[in-house]
Order: C-alpha cells, then sequence, then structure tokens
C-alpha cells in the first residue's frame, strides 16, 4: 500500500491563508480599539494654509520679539510679562483689529511663545501670527 500524495513525482503543498488573515483582523480591530484620539480642548484651532505671496506687514500690526534666553521685546525695547500684558491692553484700547505677530528665535522655549500667545487672547485680540523666515525648512 502506498499512502502518499504524490502524482507523477510531486507533492502537493497548500498554504492555508484563512488563519493568518483572522490573526491580521484581529490585530487590526485590537489597534483601532486600544488607539487613543485626544483633542486638545484648550487649543481649538484650525492651522491656516497660506503661501510666501501672501505675506503682508501693516503699521496697525503689533511685533514681539522672543529671543532664545526667553527675553521679551516690544518696539525693540526689553519689557517684563507684566509690562507686555499693558502695552497689550493700550493697544488693544487703540486698535481692536491689530495683529500680533510673534518673532521667536528657532531656540525659544515653546512654553514662552504659547504665554504671549495665551496674553494675547485673554486682552481680545482675535488674530494672532507668528513670523517666519522666507525660504525652505533646513534638512536636518
Amino acid at each position: 500500500m502506498n499512502f502518499r500524495s504524490e502524482r507523477n513525482g510531486r507533492k502537493i503543498v497548500a498554504l492555508e491563508v484563512t488563519p493568518l488573515v483572522d490573526i491580521v483582523f484581529l490585530l487590526l480591530i485590537f489597534f483601532l480599539l486600544t488607539a487613543t484620539y485626544v483633542k486638545n480642548p484648550s487649543l481649538d484651532i484650525s492651522l491656516p494654509k497660506a503661501s510666501m505671496d501672501q505675506v503682508t506687514n501693516h503699521k496697525k500690526d503689533i511685533t514681539i520679539s522672543v529671543k532664545n534666553s526667553g527675553e521679551l521685546r516690544f518696539e525693540n525695547q526689553q519689557v517684563s510679562k507684566e509690562k507686555l500684558e499693558g502695552i497689550l491692553l493700550a493697544e488693544y484700547a487703540e486698535n481692536e483689529k491689530a495683529i500680533v505677530i510673534i518673532r521667536a528665535d528657532k531656540e525659544a522655549m515653546h512654553g514662552r511663545v504659547v504665554e504671549i500667545m495665551d496674553m494675547a487672547k485673554r486682552v481680545g485680540f482675535e488674530k494672532l501670527a507668528i513670523a517666519i523666515q522666507k525660504g525652505a525648512a533646513p534638512a536636518q
């Protein structure tokens, strides 16, 4: 008796794919269910799309500079955080539609920039902008 499944000298090889597909689907479902989708409620913003051709600068704009050391400057004068809030209140009383432009050094602390943005929003300004240098970003 010959119980081999050979025909004409060839073996029949069957690869069962069904268990593999089942495992892949189970993993997919697991990762979809365990992934966390967090929306930051404190910053409800829509990021703008802009091209470099749309750069504008009005005389009514308010420019605040942040150095990498954390130093704040308004119109090339060093100011403290408390004094800056008073300046922003005065500027808001003069022109409510002004745009606050933050010129932050690329090495400046992110938290400092967020503090200025929060301060401007608290004073009442609705339009904030972050100044950038024109050109392509350096490759890292």
